[in-house]
C-alpha cells in the first residue's frame, strides 16, 4: 500500500483575524507607553527593527529559503514606506497630541479607505449603493469622532490629520500586497519581512539624524517598544499576511473594526483617559460605515474554516 504524506489543514482565518486585530488594537495603548520616552520617528523605527528581527527569525526557525527577486526588494520598500514607516510615524505623532483611545477608534477608518482605493486605484468591484452608503456613513462618523462642531486647534488639528491619513494608508496597502507582491509566490512571512525591513532602513537615516530620545528611557517605555516591535509587528505580520491571501483586502481590512474595542478599553481602564461624549459615538458609526461599505451585513461567501 503506497505511504500516504499527511497533509496540514491551513490554520483557521478566523485565528488570523482576531488574533492580529486583538495585537494592533493594543498597539496604540504601547504607543502611547512608548511615546513617554522616544520621538514618533524613534517609536517607528524601533518598531520596525524588532519586528523584522521577529520575522527574520521565524523565518530562519521554520528553515523558509529566500531566493533573490529584485522587483520584490523595490516592491518592499514602496509598500514598507506608505504602509508601515509613514503610518506608524504618523499614529505615534498623533498620540502626543489625541488619546490612544481616539487613534484606535480612528483606525477604523482603515476598511473605507480600502474599499476607496478598490474603487478608484485598484479597480476590483463595481460601486454599490451599499459602499456609497457606507462611505458617507463612514464621514459622518468622522467628523462625529472629532467633535467637528467644536472647532479644532491647529496643534490637535495637525494630530487628527496624521491618524486619518496613517489609517487611510493602511487601506491601500492591503490592495497593493495583494495585487503587486502576493503574485510573485514567495513565501508570506519573506514578504512580510521585506516590508518591514524595507521600512527600516528607510526610518533610519530620519531616526538618527534627529533627536534619539525625548526624555529619560524606563524599563515601562523600553518594554513598549518591544512588545510594538515583537508582537505589534512581527507576530501580526505573521498573522496578516495569511488573513490577506485567505480572504482578501476587503475582509482582512475589516480586523480594524474590532480594534478599537481592544484600544478603548485599555486607554481608559490602564491608561485613565477621559472621553468627550461624542467620540465613542462617533467611532462606533465608522465602525458602521466601513460594515456597510464593505457588505459585511449582506455577507454570503463562506471561507474555508
Amino acid at each position: 500500500m503506497p505511504e500516504t504524506k499527511e497533509v496540514k489543514a491551513p490554520r483557521s482565518w478566523i485565528f488570523n483575524y482576531f488574533g492580529s486585530g486583538l495585537i494592533w488594537g493594543s498597539s496604540f495603548f504601547f504607543i502611547s507607553i512608548a511615546n513617554l520616552s522616544f520621538p514618533p520617528m524613534g517609536v517607528a523605527f524601533w518598531r520596525c527593527l524588532l519586528g523584522a528581527i521577529t520575522l527574520f527569525t521565524f523565518i530562519k526557525i521554520r528553515k523558509i529559503s529566500f531566493r533573490r527577486d529584485r522587483k520584490l526588494l523595490l516592491l518592499s520598500f514602496a509598500v514598507g514606506a506608505f504602509n508601515t514607516a509613514l503610518p506608524f510615524a504618523l499614529f505615534a505623532y498623533g498620540e502626543h497630541h489625541v488619546s490612544s483611545a481616539f487613534a484606535g477608534m480612528a483606525n477604523a477608518i482603515t476598511p473605507i479607505a480600502t474599499v476607496i482605493a478598490l474603487l478608484t486605484v485598484f479597480r476590483g468591484e463595481h460601486v454599490t449603493r451599499n459602499q456609497i452608503i457606507g462611505l458617507l456613513v463612514g464621514v459622518v462618523g468622522v467628523l462625529t469622532l472629532i467633535g467637528v462642531w467644536e472647532g479644532i486647534t491647529t496643534d490637535s488639528w495637525l494630530a487628527v490629520a496624521g491618524i486619518v491619513i496613517a489609517a487611510t494608508c493602511y487601506g491601500f496597502g492591503g490592495p497593493f500586497i495583494r495585487k503587486f507582491i502576493q503574485p510573485l509566490g514567495h513565501p508570506l512571512e519573506v514578504a512580510a519581512f521585506g516590508q518591514i525591513a524595507g521600512a527600516t532602513i528607510l526610518l533610519a537615516p530620519l531616526y538618527f539624524t534627529g533627536e534619539l530620545t525625548t526624555a529619560p528611557i524606563t524599563m515601562q517605555s523600553v518594554g513598549a517598544i518591544a512588545v510594538l516591535g515583537i508582537f505589534g509587528t512581527g507576530i501580526a505580520y505573521t498573522l496578516y499576511y495569511p488573513l490577506l491571501k485567505q480572504v482578501g483586502s476587503a475582509v482582512s481590512s475589516s480586523v480594524t473594526l474590532i480594534t478599537p474595542l481592544v484600544a478603548v478599553t485599555l486607554g481608559v481602564l490602564v491608561l485613565g483617559e477621559q472621553l468627550q461624549s461624542y467620540e465613542p459615538v462617533g467611532g462606533f458609526i465608522v465602525i458602521i460605515g466601513a460594515a456597510i461599505a464593505q457588505g459585511i451585513f449582506r455577507r454570503r461567501k463562506t471561507y474555508a474554516m
